[in-house]
């Protein structure tokens, strides 16, 4: 390779690790979004509900918890640490605890449009607007 195409080669890769940063900020962003309003949405009886949204990446977990808060610091630690990860892998948002599809299909009157689907109606308006900013 001439020293004219290196170089060449090297700005394209350059900007293609700029852009493919800018893309995964933007999927932590959409996750992080997705956390705090499923959490915002969920009918609060003793809290237990809300207070079990968990975030894994790559696969599922099938965690639940009792004690309030316990998931937070977790979710936040996965999803800042997607940011160091190669690749884009799945970013799961879960509430695994045996009641939470019935909350999802009206059962509350707190959220009688559920959780999750207000939630990714939102998450799809923001994800639109972010089109050009990519």
């Amino acid at each position: 390779m001439t020293s004219a195409s290196q170089q060449f080669s090297s700005e394209i890769d350059a900007e293609w690790l700029a852009m493919m940063g800018g893309v995964r900020k933007t999927v932590v962003y959409i996750g992080t979004e997705a956390l705090a309003r499923a959490t915002k949405k969920s009918p609060v009886d003793v809290g237990t509900f809300q207070n079990n949204w968990l975030v894994s990446i790559g696969e599922p977990a099938d965690a639940t918890t009792t004690m309030f808060g316990a998931f937070a610091a977790q979710s936040a630690g996965a999803l800042a640490s997607y940011a160091a990860m190669t690749g884009f892998p799945v970013i799961y948002l879960q509430n695994n605890l045996p009641y939470a599809l019935r909350l999802e299909n009206g059962w509350s009157k707190q959220a009688p449009s559920g959780v999750v689907a207000m939630t990714v109606a939102e998450l799809e308006m923001i994800w639109s607007g972010m089109g050009d900013r990519l």
